[in-house]
C-alpha cells in the first residue's frame, strides 16, 4: 500500500511537470492547428487597469502612445479601480487626445473594472495590459494579425520576465516562466490555451462577457472564449516584458492570490472540466491547472510515505533525493542572494515556493476564501 502510495505520487508528479508538457508538444505537432494571420490593423482600446500607479502610469502611456500602430486606429482607456494617489491627476493632464480616464468607484478589483472598462470601449480588438508592463514597439500589429483568422477570440502576447537582480527569487522566476512559455506555446499550437497572462493579451469586443469579479479574467477569459467555439492563441511575436518581484515574501503573497483566485475560478466553472463537453480544453485544464494546484498534496503524499518506508530499510535512496531537493529549496528562503547565480539551484526553491503557495491556496480555498481587490507591490 505504501509503495502503491509513494510511486503513484511520484508519477502524478511526473506527468504534471514533464508527462503532460511532452504531450501536448507531441499532438500539437501532429494535430496542430495554424492562425490563419493577415496584415489586418483593426480599431483597438486599449485598457491599462490600474489601482494607485502614480508611479508607473505616465511611463505607460508614454510607452503605448510610441508603438507601431496607426494613431487614428488607436484609442487608450486608463481604468482606475478608485485610486487614491495622483493616478487619475495624471491622466487626465496627459496631453494626448485618444487616452481617457475611466474612473470605477467602489474599490470593484481588476476584474470588475476591465468589466466596465470593456463596456466604454469603441474598438474592434480589447487589448488588456497592466501599468508595470512595457510593450514592444510591433506588439499591437502581432496581435492584430490573428485576429483575421474568425476562429481566434483572444490572444496572448509573450511576457519575459526581467530580474532586477541577481536572487533565487528572481532567477527562479525567469526560469519557471521559461518552462511555462514553452508549454503555452504548445498548447496554443495543440487548440486553445487555458489562460493569458494579464499583463498583455487581446480580445474581440463582440467576444468579451462580463466575468464575475470574484474570478481571474486571465484564466477566465479563455473559458469564456471557448463557450463560443473560438481559440485562444499565443502570439511569440508580441513581447512585453516585466520586473521579476526581489523578495520571497512578495513572490509568495502574489502566487497565493493568483492560485487562490484560479481555484474559485475552476470551483465556479467546473463544467470546463468536462472532457465529455470541452474535450481537449477539458484535459489542458485538468493537467496544466487542476493538478499542478494540488501537487503539494501528491508531493506531501510521496515524502511521508517514503518516511515510514525508509524507517524500514526500504526507499532510503530516494528518501535522501527528497530531503536534497527541499533542502535546496528552503536555502532560497534563507540565502537568496546566494543561489542568484545558480539557475540550477533557484529551480527547486522556486518549486518549493510554487507548491507552498498552491498548499495555502488550498486551505484558504476550503475555508471559502476568496480575493477580489490587488495593490501594486512593484
Amino acid at each position: 500500500m505504501l509503495e502503491s502510495v509513494l510511486w503513484g505520487s511520484l508519477a502524478i508528479l511526473a506527468y504534471i511537470y514533464v508527462g503532460y508538457p511532452l504531450l501536448a508538444l507531441l499532438v500539437g505537432k501532429l494535430f496542430g492547428r495554424p492562425v490563419d494571420q493577415g496584415g489586418w490593423t483593426p480599431s483597438i482600446t486599449l485598457i491599462i487597469t490600474a489601482y494607485n500607479e502614480e508611479k508607473q502610469i505616465a511611463d505607460k502611456l508614454r510607452n503605448v502612445l510610441e508603438l507601431d500602430y496607426p494613431p487614428d486606429q488607436l484609442d487608450v482607456i486608463v481604468a482606475s479601480d478608485g485610486s487614491s494617489d495622483d493616478t487619475d491627476r495624471i491622466v487626465r493632464e496627459y496631453a494626448a487626445p485618444n487616452v481617457r480616464l475611466l474612473r470605477v468607484e467602489g474599490r470593484v478589483g481588476k476584474t470588475g473594472t476591465q468589466n466596465a472598462a470593456a463596456a466604454a470601449a469603441t474598438g474592434d480588438i480589447l487589448v488588456f495590459t497592466d501599468a508595470t508592463t512595457i510593450i514592444g514597439p510591433n506588439t499591437l500589429r502581432a496581435i492584430a494579425r490573428n485576429f483575421h483568422d474568425p476562429e481566434v477570440g483572444a490572444v496572448a502576447g509573450r511576457l519575459t520576465y526581467v530580474a532586477k537582480q541577481e536572487d533565487a527569487t528572481g532567477q527562479g522566476g525567469t526560469s519557471y516562466w521559461g518552462y511555462e512559455i514553452a508549454l503555452r506555446m504548445a498548447e496554443s499550437q495543440l487548440g486553445s490555451l487555458i489562460g493569458v497572462s494579464g499583463c498583455l493579451y487581446g480580445v474581440r469586443r463582440s467576444a468579451y462577457r462580463p466575468i464575475s469579479p470574484d474570478l481571474i479574467s486571465d484564466f477566465v477569459i479563455a473559458m469564456v472564449i471557448r463557450e463560443q467555439g473560438l481559440r485562444t492563441v499565443l502570439e511569440p511575436a508580441a513581447i512585453c516584458w516585466e520586473d521579476t518581484l526581489d523578495r520571497p515574501d512578495q513572490e509568495l503573497s502574489m502566487r497565493v492570490r493568483v492560485t487562490l483566485r484560479s481555484l474559485v475560478a475552476l470551483a465556479t466553472q467546473r463544467r470546463f472540466l468536462n472532457p465529455l463537453r470541452f474535450g481537449t480544453f477539458a484535459w489542458q485544464l485538468w493537467s496544466h491547472k487542476l493538478l499542478r494546484y494540488l501537487s503539494p498534496i501528491f508531493c506531501t503524499a510521496a515524502l511521508v510515505s517514503n518516511l515510514v518506508l525508509a524507517a524500514q530499510g526500504r526507499y532510503i535512496w530516494l528518501l535522501a533525493l527528497q530531503l536534497i531537493a527541499i533542502t535546496a529549496g528552503m536555502l532560497g528562503f534563507l540565502q537568496p542572494r546566494m543561489l542568484g547565480s545558480s539557475r540550477l539551484l533557484a529551480q527547486p526553491y522556486y518549486f518549493l515556493l510554487t507548491n507552498l503557495a498552491s498548499a495555502i491556496s488550498i486551505v484558504r480555498f476550503l475555508r471559502g476564501e476568496k480575493v477580489v481587490t490587488w495593490t501594486p507591490i512593484r
